[in-house]
């Protein structure tokens, strides 16, 4: 069981450009976030942030974590968000990269967009 957990959380973390770009709009909208954070569960989250004092994990979604072309998570994908959520007690949010990049090369978007999914008040 113990080589089963080490060989889970040994995997080398990849950081996609999609993933660099969000994470690059969350200091901007005054968050610090903490990047490829290794849970208790054995799960990386590719971000961390605290809003309102609550703890938020982010996850960027590219297309590998989703079936084919569809828009439907993969088991896997599905597995980890309720394992996260219920073994760590983080709530986390997805950022979907079709929903990424509808918002263009616009700064002000992006920013917009995580205040939204993240439930901060403009300006905050």
């Amino acid at each position: 069981r113990d080589s089963c957990y080490e060989a889970f959380i040994s995997e080398d973390p990849t950081i996609s450009r999609l993933q660099d770009d969000v994470a690059a709009q969350l200091s901007p909208i005054g968050l610090n976030p903490k990047e490829e954070v290794l849970m208790s569960s054995g799960y990386r989250i590719d971000a961390i942030v605290e809003v309102n004092g609550k703890t938020i994990g982010i996850e960027v979604d590219g297309p590998s974590h989703f079936i084919g072309k569809s828009r439907s998570p993969l088991g896997s994908t599905i597995l980890k968000r309720r394992q996260v959520s219920v073994i760590d007690g983080v709530e986390l949010v997805s950022v979907p990269y079709w929903e990424w990049d509808k918002l263009g090369k616009s700064r002000t978007k992006k920013q917009e967009y995580l205040r939204k999914l993240l439930g901060l008040a403009e300006g905050s």
